[in-house]
């Protein structure tokens, strides 16, 4: 031990190597019962940062929540078994845990909390606001600025899926290292729309990167496993437990990206998934009538990765289809040449990571076109 004391927490003490259950009271729900908030404190026997990561602000987006138990049960679902990834008896600092923001929401499978807003545009909240503008200043007075850094859970909508990836405030370079430690091959730059809890965290003081993975609605192994790696690579990062960071083999950072959108109205067929390198020119989707007959193809724009991609076959004129983010044709080859002999192996800290920040001029910012995060 070295002099750390007892972690506070509202009017409960969590004393070193130990963790707490409780929870965030935000009011009352139309019955009159306590509408609560479920944390989980782990409190480290030595001093570190605190670190807050939170889930389902949108209560569609499952995929935190699971995230977050698995990181801290393992996959038996029990906790203090040896497959825990996480023990307060080997932590250094303290790990505040938000399993779920929007309790309401996700108890009705929708984004928005109960009153119709999206609590992700809200943030710092108001003590005497709406109900969703409460919550956000519940959060925010207690979680977040308490905490040195911020990990933010989400998924992309029902309609679309996301690869995994990070998005930070590359001006911020304590957002960009830990972005970097997280170790998704994509990261993208972006600070967040006016209000959200990533932007306005970092604003306060707490620096924060946002992870995208999967669609909403389910749980998924593959964002599961991811997030679970990503957050211990910034534990270990951040000296918090004894871990190897673990490297991806290859990284680009985007700072704009292109949308695919639907030429016409119709049935998509999608030709390529997720994760896909694709060719400037290539087709990859077309769209047919209610009968069958291909009235036109999608074409991607640019030689570049998908980062996201539609994922229901209804489409209107306009609609998007696919996130393509521009990558030079010989970077291109280079993380086939990668994965190729790696097969697609991950690295420990001491290997050096392929990496290139992406310019394109003609591309968007997240933060000129960011609805859904």
């Amino acid at each position: 031990m070295d002099g750390w004391g007892e972690f506070e927490f509202g009017d409960q003490k969590v004393a070193p190597g130990t963790r707490l259950e409780t929870h965030l009271s935000i009011g009352n729900d139309p019955m009159g019962q306590s509408a609560d908030i479920p944390i989980q404190i782990l409190h480290g026997v030595k001093s570190g940062p605190t670190v807050a990561i939170i889930a389902a602000l949108h209560g569609d987006e499952l995929n935190g929540t699971g995230i977050i138990h698995h990181l801290v049960y393992g996959d038996d679902h029990i906790p203090g078994t040896s497959d825990d990834h996480i023990s307060p008896e080997q932590l250094s600092g303290t790990l505040i845990l938000v399993p779920v923001v929007n309790v309401e929401g996700m108890m009705m499978g929708t984004r928005t909390a109960p009153d119709g807003r999206d609590i992700n545009r809200l943030f710092p909240g108001q003590k005497e606001g709406s109900q969703s503008s409460r919550l956000a200043y519940s959060l925010f007075k207690n979680v977040i600025k308490r905490a040195d850094y911020l990990i933010d859970l989400h998924t992309a909508p029902a309609s679309r899926m996301n690869v995994p990836q990070i998005r930070a405030d590359f001006d911020k370079s304590s957002c960009k290292k830990i972005a970097r430690a997280f170790g998704t091959n994509v990261i993208m730059n972006s600070k967040g729309p006016k209000g959200s809890i990533r932007r306005e965290a970092t604003e306060a003081g707490t620096p924060a990167i946002l992870m995208e993975s999967g669609t909403s609605h389910r749980f998924e192994s593959e964002a599961l496993e991811c997030g679970v790696k990503g957050i211990l690579n910034v534990l270990s990062y951040l000296e918090m437990i004894e871990r190897q960071v673990i490297k991806p083999n290859w990284r680009i950072l985007v700072r704009k990206f292109r949308w695919v959108r639907a030429p016409v109205g119709g049935i998509l067929h999608t030709l390529v998934l997720g994760g896909a390198l694709v060719s400037e020119g290539e087709t990859i989707a077309y769209v047919t009538d209610p009968f069958g007959a291909r009235v036109d193809d999608v074409k991607s724009p640019v030689n570049g990765y998908i980062v996201g991609l539609a994922t229901t076959p209804l489409v209107r004129s306009g609609d998007p289809i696919a996130n393509i983010v521009f990558v030079r044709k010989k970077k291109i080859q280079e993380i086939l040449s990668i994965e190729s002999a790696t097969n697609n192996s991950i690295q420990n800290d001491n290997d050096s990571v392929a990496e290139e920040e992406i310019e394109d001029d003609d591309g968007s910012t997240l933060d000129e076109t960011e609805t859904t995060a």
